[in-house]
């Protein structure tokens, strides 16, 4: 990594971020390419909106508080919401259409323990306890009712 003058680091786009949590609480974010650089965190053009959702999570959880929900085990249990809309890991801010002229609320939430571990460990098992061979036998998988 080559070092950045201080001026080439302040350049760029600031994108200001306001995380707010189901407690209530709100905590703003001001990524630019002073905070990127000073976290080590390399992005095309010192741009924070060509940040991945993924890394702004692990940006999040790096700077994780005592006073918010307990703390998650890795980024992937954060859930960050704009607009209504669950942002995808993959997908780069830029795609989010966030302002860059005023703040961007995004909601956080943090995936129940218990639900990350049928995330993890319930798409295997439905797949070898269902059969269409033993009607009979119940498996785990989701059943409708219409009334």
């Amino acid at each position: 990594m080559v070092p950045l003058k201080d001026d080439a680091v302040a350049k760029g786009p600031t994108l200001v971020i306001t995380l707010l949590l189901t407690s209530g609480a709100r905590h703003p974010f001001k990524l630019d390419g002073k905070y990127l650089h000073k976290r080590n965190v390399e992005v095309e053009e010192n741009n924070p909106y060509n940040l991945s959702v993924y890394k702004l999570k692990e940006l999040i959880l790096r700077e994780w508080r005592d006073e918010w929900e307990s703390k998650p085990a890795s980024p992937s249990s954060i859930r960050l919401i704009s607009f209504g809309k669950l942002l995808d890991d993959k997908a780069a801010l830029r795609d989010a259409r966030l302002s860059d002229d005023s703040a961007n609320v995004l909601h956080m939430t943090i995936k129940p323990q218990d639900f990350i571990e049928e995330d993890d460990g319930g798409k295997a098992a439905k797949a070898s306890f269902a059969s269409a061979a033993h009607p009979e036998q119940r498996s785990p998988g989701c059943r409708c009712v219409i009334l």
